[in-house]
């Protein structure tokens, strides 16, 4: 009893207000969590593992979008050419390509129905979250077939059809309609599209399973949805669910052999999909 009443009665340290970490940005964290699961490996030049970016590549980036991954394959002094449908976004890409390492830089705004190029054009083709966009798939596949040199290599990522369906019943009705999310693709769906055009398939994997559960509660939270895409409904302010689910996973990214957990995770709630395959010479 008389060590009891020495513990209760010694003072506890106040906490370090010095010492208290920043709120984990979650784009930041979600780039994290990319580069955990293969994407972005600098120290070996891949964009994905197993699809290695080089300076003799002509890397087309269909869709480009804000242009992450342009941009990483700019920075191995790649030749890098990007289309989108929204001029903005191109200009900005562009200004930004042409103060890299790219070795050289061709920009143009197209809905890649045809695209602006001769056949066998690229080496690297890239079409990273266009495909649920589109009515006709199969058409864009193969006009991305069309565009590749034989023995080109392909990098196609979609949404995957769990998470999807899982985010249906509370999602905005917007976000699965016209110019959103409108073809749903689970793995035999999408591996089918991709083989049909010529294409070999020679990688198959999925990730992301932190996008599922973000977007999940941001669908369900007091916030400034949009009708665009889904990183550019990522933004400040954070309702403090969404700042505590990024924060919660950053911290879980920090334990030891946590990206086991993480990797069975993506197995079986993925954000995305993607395959890597090749064009046959």
């Amino acid at each position: 009893m008389n060590l009891i009443r020495k513990i209760l009665a010694t003072k506890q340290p106040e906490p370090d207000a010095s010492k208290k970490e920043e709120p984990a940005d979650p784009k930041r964290v979600g780039f994290q969590d990319a580069c955990n699961s293969g994407w972005y490996r600098r120290e070996t030049g891949e964009l994905l593992e197993g699809f290695q970016i080089s300076s003799e590549d002509t890397v087309l980036d269909v869709g480009c979008g804000e242009g992450l991954a342009t941009l990483f394959c700019a920075s191995q002094g790649a030749h890098v050419v990007f289309s989108d449908v929204d001029r903005t976004k191109i200009d900005q890409l562009k200004e930004k390509a042409l103060r890299s390492k790219a070795r050289k830089v061709e920009a143009f705004v197209s809905d890649s129905m045809p695209l602006p190029l001769e056949n066998a054009y690229a080496s690297k083709v890239l079409a990273m979250e266009i495909l649920e966009h589109t009515q006709d798939p199969e058409a864009i596949v193969r006009e991305l077939f069309r565009v590749g040199k034989p023995g080109a290599q392909y990098l196609i990522t979609v949404p995957d059809e769990r998470s999807e369906v899982l985010q249906k019943p509370f999602a905005s009705s917007r976000y699965f309609e016209r110019p959103n999310h409108i073809q749903l693709f689970d793995k035999q769906r999408f591996c089918a599209l991709v083989e049909s055009s010529g294409l070999v398939i020679e990688r198959y994997t999925t990730w992301g399973f932190f996008w599922v559960m973000w977007m999940s509660i941001f669908w369900i939270v007091p916030s400034r949805a949009a009708d665009g895409e889904t990183m550019g409904m990522i933004h400040p302010p954070y309702h403090e669910a969404l700042q505590r689910w990024a924060d919660t996973w950053n911290e879980i990214m920090k334990l030891p052999n946590a990206q086991s957990m993480v990797d069975a995770f993506n197995r079986t709630l993925p954000k995305a999909q993607a395959v890597i395959a090749r064009k046959p010479r």
